[in-house]
Formats: structure tokens, sequence, C-alpha cells
């Protein structure tokens, strides 16, 4: 029947571990104790009965590690008596763990155990009496357990002095089907060989660690052939052939070796004594040093290796200092914002950056750089926040901003490019950060900010300036017509030239007008000028127009695209544009097509007087021909002027203070009464007159006007929608004053009675100058009343009041006349 014993549970009995006395060091009593106490026999032992042989398989299958083919010659396992001796000559070296009566591989130590925590499974298969043939294949495997984790020195040994769980278990060794394990776990996978150290012992009897649980990859044991020598300890008289043999074995070799070989203690003793020496050697080293600069050390761009630390922070100080006076550039897209560092809280802390290498520590790595050599260093910084936040908000204020396009200037024939700006936003938190991180490794920092390229760039400026000047600008171009052909030098296009924004991008814009017109001044064969218009009058007093006719002249709205297309031309040439030349006076000018007929006129009588006569004549040539397009406005003192004799005025009589004495110019009130009475009736709206002091009876009594500079004026604008011509003349002993228009409004007048009537009297003048004159006119108060109507409707009315002095003779008075009559009084 078989039996599936915990791998757990199984334990290496004491007899197993059984050494013979003469195999014992004398040297270690407590091992050989360990190894003649009958009572470590256990009960079981000592009844009869079949013994518990370990069985392996000696057959390994396809498949298997060690499964060699029978028809390959090269793959022949090794020599079983090669293994031996190789098992023989480990024991020889006397591995710790190692005891009397071991045939195989020693059980793993605590130390080994802590590493594998984990055991792999072990298959167990028991063998009986009857069971030499070894296992049979289709039996089922035996239960497997994972073995708990090997625990301390203390630990082991009370789990060996700790009595079975169960009575019944067999403590017969076991051989696993599988010793294939990694590091320390392979040793402890052949434990089922019986150990004489008695800690070694209670380490195994814990459980034998287990293998794959894979039972086709097992092996024979490589001592299971070993003959035995004649010093093995006794065996139970069942015991199997196989185990006898391995018992033997094992007892040959630990009689041999370990009696041949003391333990060797002593050197293990010396090596907690080194490692005290080399720490201390090692502090001492650290400490030595910690007050230097480590060799080949470097910070700012200076040398500070085998520098005492106060050395390296007065050098890193003062360099320092030097570094953050010295200027820091904010800039982004091609605008820029000069500071210091200093300026913008930013210093070099000396101490902080010769801390980083010197000062005791343990640290292997400081030690490692005496050595080596510290390299560079990176300086430590302090940074004065708000100092920076404000730097970088001034530096902000200074690039922010909105785009601005590049554009190109044309002076003389240089064409420069004006750049242009990207719109900007700063991002102020992450650029005061970026500036602390990069200072002082870099002087001049990349602003993080929002930039946003104009529409037309500097690239696409310095393109079009590139264009003008090679193209449009490279020579002159030639210009040809009917029957002249001109040039036109890059500097005459030059000076009309300029660059805009259009569209599509920057443009040459040239001013075709003001070209053609100095190219005109220039060679005046290029155009023909043309006649104006006028206005005149013939003999009979009869209106007579002259259109004018129009010249031929360079088309300067048709000039600058022409220039372009003859610079861009392979000849440089082109076809001169002409257009018709418009007279200085148009038609338009006079407002001809308004002037059809006579809508008002009026005429007064001229007197004996030749000069006065004369002056009369001068004024009207100079009212003749006078235009009055619509919204004018006719100031009779500003056509007459200047009145002078070198205009053709002369000396007549005029009113001064009442008398009536000579002046230049005599007579234009005249003028001035006949010009306002043919305004008044064609409907124009009157802005100014005035009337004489006295009557004159050649003139309407109240309708009149005189003339003395601007202060005394006649002034009228023309609220018609038609252009109007004044002609004025003399004939017939009469001045007249006509008004030529498209007839529009309808006048009406009406006058009151003379009321207040005064007569005349005599008045005494002396002066050298007095003329004497009987008595005029009687003084008297008078109303003039006009009505205008357009298509029946009113649309003004005039009511206009004006008194008359009495017009008085004039008595001139001498000197001594005035005497006598004081006398007579």
């Amino acid at each position: 029947m078989e039996e599936r014993v915990p791998t757990s549970e199984l334990r290496t009995p004491a007899w197993l571990t059984e050494a013979p006395a003469d195999a014992l060091d004398p040297q270690e009593p407590d091992e050989q104790a360990a190894g003649e106490d009958p009572d470590d026999v256990p009960e079981w032992a000592k009844e009869d009965g079949s013994p518990y042989t370990p069985t392996y398989d000696p057959a390994p299958r396809p498949g298997d590690p060690d499964y060699v083919d029978d028809d390959d010659p090269d793959a022949a396992g090794p020599d079983p008596n090669t293994v031996a001796d190789e098992a023989a000559e480990a024991d020889a070296d006397g591995e710790p763990g190692r005891g009397a009566g071991d045939a195989g591989p020693s059980v793993p130590s605590v130390a080994d155990a802590e590493e594998t925590a984990v055991l792999e499974p072990v298959v167990l298969e028991p063998v009986g009496p009857d069971s030499a043939e070894g296992p049979d294949d289709d039996a089922p495997l035996a239960d497997t357990a994972v073995l708990p984790p090997v625990g301390d020195e203390a630990g082991d040994a009370e789990a060996a002095d700790a009595e079975p769980a169960e009575a019944e278990v067999d403590e017969r060794p076991v051989v696993a089907r599988s010793s294939v394990l990694g590091g320390a776990a392979a040793g402890a996978a052949s434990a089922s060989q019986p150990t004489a150290d008695a800690s070694s012992s209670e380490v195994a009897g814990e459980a034998p660690p287990s293998a794959e649980a894979n039972a086709e990859t097992s092996t024979a044991a490589p001592w299971a052939d070993a003959a035995a020598p004649a010093a093995s300890p006794p065996a139970s008289p069942d015991r199997s052939e196989h185990g006898a043999a391995a018992s033997d074995a094992t007892g040959a070799r630990e009689t041999g070796d370990h009696a041949a070989r003391p333990r060797r203690k002593g050197r293990w003793a010396i090596v907690p004594l080194a490692i005290v020496a080399l720490g201390v050697l090692y502090v001492g080293a650290q400490a030595l040093l910690s007050g230097t600069v480590p060799r080949e050390t470097e910070s700012l761009g200076v040398s500070i290796g085998g520098m005492s630390a106060a050395e390296a922070t007065g050098a890193l100080g003062d360099l320092g200092d030097a570094v953050a006076s010295e200027d820091l550039v904010l800039e982004t897209s091609g605008l820029s914002y000069t500071t210091t560092a200093a300026a913008a809280g930013l210093a070099v802390d000396a101490d902080a950056t010769v801390d980083q290498v010197t000062g005791f520590t343990l640290a292997p790595q400081r030690l490692w750089m005496h050595v080596s050599g510290g390299g560079h260093i990176e300086p430590v910084v302090t940074v004065d926040q708000e100092a920076l936040d404000a730097t970088v908000a001034e530096a902000a204020q200074e690039v922010d901003g909105p785009g601005v396009d590049a554009s190109v200037s044309i002076e003389g024939e240089s064409v420069e490019v004006i750049p242009g700006r990207p719109a900007v936003e700063v991002d102020q938190a992450a650029s005061a950060q970026l500036v602390a991180a990069a200072w002082p490794g870099f002087r001049t920092v990349a602003l993080v900010a929002d930039v946003m390229e104009p529409d037309i760039t500097d690239a696409d400026a310095e393109s079009f300036a590139q264009t003008i000047d090679q193209q449009y600008l490279a020579g002159p171009v030639t210009l040809v017509g009917d029957d002249v052909e001109t040039t036109v030098e890059p500097a005459t296009v030059a000076s009309h030239a300029t660059v805009v924004t259009g569209p599509n991008g920057l443009e040459l814009e040239i001013d075709g007008a003001a070209l053609a017109a100095q190219m005109v001044a220039d060679d005046p064969e290029l155009a023909t000028e043309g006649e104006s218009a006028s206005v005149t009058f013939d003999d009979d007093h009869e209106i007579v127009i002259d259109e004018g006719r129009p010249g031929i002249t360079i088309d300067g709205d048709a000039l600058a695209d022409v220039i372009v297309a003859a610079a861009s031309a392979p000849d440089r040439s082109g076809e001169l544009p002409y257009t018709a030349a418009e007279a200085e006076v148009s038609p338009e000018d006079l407002g001809i097509p308004d002037l059809k007929e006579v809508v008002a006129s009026f005429n007064t009588p001229l007197t004996a007087d030749r000069v006065r006569t004369q002056n009369l004549r001068t004024a009207a040539a100079d009212v003749q021909g006078t235009v009055l397009l619509p919204g004018d406005e006719f100031n009779l003192y500003e056509v007459l002027s200047p009145i002078t004799a070198e205009e053709g005025y002369g000396d007549a009589p005029v009113i001064v203070d009442g008398v009536l004495t000579a002046g230049l110019g005599g007579g234009l009130s005249q003028m001035a009464t006949t010009t306002y009475n043919a305004a008044y009736f064609a409907g124009f709206e009157l802005l100014q007159h005035r009337p004489h002091s006295v009557w004159f009876a050649r003139y309407p009594a109240g309708r009149e006007s005189t003339l003395w500079g601007s202060t005394i004026n006649v002034r009228f604008v023309n609220n018609t929608p038609y252009a109007a011509v004044i002609n004025s003349y003399t004939d017939g002993g009469s001045l007249h004053v006509d008004v030529w228009s498209t007839p529009h409004f309808e006048v009406e007048t009406s006058a009151s009675p003379k009321t207040n009537v005064t007569q005349p009297g005599t008045k005494e003048v002396r002066s050298a100058n007095c003329e004497a004159k009987g008595p005029g006119q009687p003084g008297f108060t008078i109303t003039n009343t006009r009505v205008v109507t357009l298509d029946g409707e009113e649309v003004d009315r005039n009511v206009d009041t004006w008194t008359y002095q009495p017009d008085d003779a004039i008595r001139c008075v001498s000197e001594d006349e005035q005497d006598d009559d004081s006398d007579d009084s």
C-alpha cells in the first residue's frame, strides 16, 4: 500500500547522521558527541521491519536534461567514478556545514535558505522491499508541499526539537526524482543524505527542499554506485544494496578527509578587523578632504580645484558679482529688453555653490571626485522673486503689442525696408521661471510668449524691395508716341513712387498725374495746350460764348501702369499714353450752358463830369464778365480793387462829412447803385448796401447805395441753381448793368410815400477846398419792399426803410468873413 508523506514533516533520523568514532575530529568534541549519543536513535529504528530505502529512476526518458541517446557516441554521460571523485574533492575542502557520514551535496545553510524563501515542491515515491526494479511509471504522483521560509538559528533549533506531528510518519530518507534547483536551493534538493553536523541535521530536518514538480526530469544520484569503504558504519540488515553502498562511500570520504585536514576558522577571524580598518581609513580620508575642493573642478568658467573652501568661495563670490552686473537680454521674435541680472534679483550664492563639493560626507562619490576630478559644478543662484517679476513685467511692457506689417520706403533712388513686428503677448510667470533657471548659464533668454507674425513679414518686404531695386528702378524706360519718343529716368519715377499695402500685399504706387506733369514740364513737345472757354459781349452788348478746345497731353491715369509694364519688358519700352488736355477754363467753369438770357437789368444816367464818367467806364470794364456760379458771392469793392490811378481812376466830386469835395474814384457810388438794383431785380440774396446821406434825384429813393472801401459796400449771393454772368457798360448817356442767366425768380417791388419831409437850408463851410453850391433835395423817410416768388410762391420779402437828410446849400466862408460876423453879433 502506497503512503504519501507531507514534505513539511520529513526529518533526517539521527541514526543516518551517525559517523564512525574514528572519523570524528578530535578537536571538535561537540560534533563527536552528537554522533555517539545512543538516545538519538528513534524507537522505530530499533523495531524489526523492512528498511525505508530511497530509490531513484535509473532510466531517464527522452526530454530529460540527463537523457542520453545510446546511438549517439557524443552524448555519453559522465563517468560515475569521476563524479564520485569530484564529490570527494569537494568534501575535502572543508565546506561549512558538512560532517562525518556526508555522502552527497551538503544541506544548504541558513544564509542559503534566507535567499530562497519558497522552495519547489518535491515529488516523493515510497519504495518497498520489492521495488528494486524501480517505481511504476504509471503510479500516481505523491502529494507535494511548499516549504515555509527557513528562519534564523533559533527557529531552526526549535524546529529540530519539535516532535513529529504524526507518529506514524516514517522518518526514513527519500530521494527526489528531480534535483534540478537554482542557487542555494540546488544543494538543499539533495538533503536526503545524512550529515554529522548537529545544526545541519536540524536545518535539513525542517523539510527537504523540493525540485520542479516534473517527475520525468529526474536523474540517478551520482554517488549511488560509488564503492563503499570498509570503515562504513553498520547498516540495518534489511537495508538495500544501494543504500549500503551510498553509506559506505560517505563514511570513507569523511574518515579520510576530515581526519587528515583540521577545520580552518582562524582566517575568518581577521575579516572583521580588516573591514574596521578600511572603514577608519575611509572616514579619515573623507574628513581630511572635506575642506578642499576636488581637483579639476570648475564653476562659472573659473577653475577652483584644489582650493580651500574659503578660497573657492572668495573666487566665486567676486566672479558672481561681476556676472550679475553684466547685461541680461530678454528677447522674443527680434524684440528685446536689456537689463542686468542684479537688477532682475539674480545673484550667485558662492557659499552654497562651494558647499556642493566640500564639507564632510560619507558619500563615496565625493571621494571619487577627489580621485578623478570634480568637473563642472552648476552655481547656486538666489532669486529675489519680486525684483524678477518686476523686471519681466517691464520687459513685457517693452515687447508686448499688436502686429505691424513690414513696409518699404523709397528715398531718391534708395530703397529701404521698414521692419515690422509680430503681435506679442508675454507669459510673465513662465518667463520669470525660465530666466531664473537659465541664468547664469545664458545671458540672453528667450521669453515665453504667444507670438503671431504680421501679414507682411520682414522677409516679404525684403523680397519686394529687391524687386523694386532690380526691376522697376533698374534703369530708364522708353515711351514712344505718334510723333514723339521720350525716356523716363529711374530718379524721375522714384520721385513720384511710393510703396503701399494692397489686397495682395505690398504694391508699387506711382502718381501718374504728377509724373506726367513733370514729363511735360521737362519736354513741352509731349503735349499741346487747349484753348480756354470764355464769355464776352459784342458791341451790341449781346453775349458771346467760346467753349474752347482741349489739348493733347500724357494720360496720367494710364502712365503708372505703362511704366510698370515697360520696366518689366525685356527691352524696357512701352507706348506713351495720350489723352485730351483740358483747357485752363472749361465751359463748365463758366456755367456756359446756363447763360441763356438777361434775367435782370438796370441803368442810371451819367453826369456831365468827364472824370466821373471815365471812372464809371473803368469800373464797368472790371464788373463785365464776372461769373457767379450757384452759391457764389459778389463783392463790388473786391471786383473794383485796386482803385488807383494806375488802374485808370481819377479825382472826381465826392461827399465827405456832408461836404462835396473832390476824391480819387469819385462817382463809383453810381456803379454801386446800378449793380445793387440789377441784383435786386434778379432776386439774388442781398447781403450789404447803404444809401447816400442825401438823396440824388438820378437814383431811386431809398433803393440805391454808396461805396466807401469795404465799410460801405455792395454784396449779394447768387441763390439760384443757375450760373450767372454780369455785363456792365456805358451807353446812351447811362451806366448799364445786365445779369445773364436762366430765369428762375419773379420779383415785385413797391415804395411807400415820402414822409418827414424837411426842406434844405444853408451851411457855411470853412475849408480851403470848399466848393459852394445851391440847395439840393429836401430830406424825407421812405420804405421800399421787395417780394420774391418762385412758381407763384413767395420765397423772400425785403423791407428797407431809409431817412435822407436835406441837401443844404454850401456857402464857403473865409476867416475874415468869420471875424466880421463876430463883430456884427
